[in-house]
């Protein structure tokens, strides 16, 4: 396949995740306006998440690379490496999490989890989630953009994809204005540059499905917190790592 028809297909699958997410929110959206609308249709909305991936596996039936697919995002083991760059990212979350606590005088962990059932539950669901995701925007699409090499300008442009996708999810269903969406979308950035590295560095998805569900459960401070200590965590790994390899070369 050509880079031109390459480039074709990623705009058409973009267009189409676009167009049916977008879709799912539509009854919402009506029922926000005080129109009423038959309870099936109001569960769309669930099946937001779902399209990216039901989508991208309709692309590669067509053209009968499923098996393939799966032999590829699943073909890369788990190093010391990538363990160690999600204990940091874990660590990170909870102690920025826990000094905003202090902080504000609110217990986020109890707020959030008020009891082991609770967290382990939204642990399950939200790996579900987040593997779900996984398999369409690094698996599938970071993938299909990088047919040029593996680089940053493919992982932000993934990242940057991923994040217009969510806009319908925050305006329509959470209801967010403008100076709680532009926060979110440099968070979501960030995740999907760790994201992206992550998969780069593996090759396997439920690693990276791990990370996605690490920023959902552990970073629990406001976003502008947040945002700051991932910055962080990706110039200190960024360093180490970079320092690590220096030393050994």
């Amino acid at each position: 396949m050509t880079n031109i028809a390459k480039k074709v297909k990623i705009v058409l699958w973009v267009c189409v995740v676009y167009i049916l997410s977008s879709i799912c929110y539509i009854p919402t959206m009506l029922q926000q306006h005080g129109i009423s609308v038959p309870d099936g249709l109001s569960l769309l909305k669930y099946l937001f998440v779902c399209i990216p991936a039901a989508s991208a596996f309709l692309f590669l039936a067509f053209e009968h690379r499923l098996k393939k697919y799966f032999a590829a995002v699943f073909s890369g083991k788990i190093a010391l490496k990538q363990i160690g760059t999600w204990t940091i990212l874990v660590f990170a979350g909870l102690f920025v999490s826990f000094c905003y606590s202090l902080a504000a005088k609110a217990d986020l962990f109890q707020n959030t989890y008020p009891s082991v059932i609770v967290l382990l539950a939204s642990c399950m669901y939200l790996f579900a989630t987040a593997f779900v995701e996984e398999m369409a925007w690094r698996g599938f699409l970071l993938e299909q953009v990088s047919f040029r090499g593996e680089s940053i300008c493919s992982i932000l442009l993934v990242g940057i994809i991923w994040t217009i996708w969510h806009l319908p999810m925050w305006i329509i269903r959470n209801s967010l204005g403008a100076g709680q969406i532009i926060p979110l979308c440099i968070w979501t950035l960030l995740v999907s540059v760790v994201l992206g590295i992550a998969y780069y560095q593996c090759r396997n998805l439920l690693f990276v499905a791990i990370l996605h569900v690490t920023f959902n459960i552990c970073y629990l401070a406001p976003i502008a917190y947040n945002i700051a200590a991932l910055a962080l965590v990706i110039i200190a790994v960024a360093l180490l790592w970079r320092q690590k390899w220096r030393s050994v070369a």
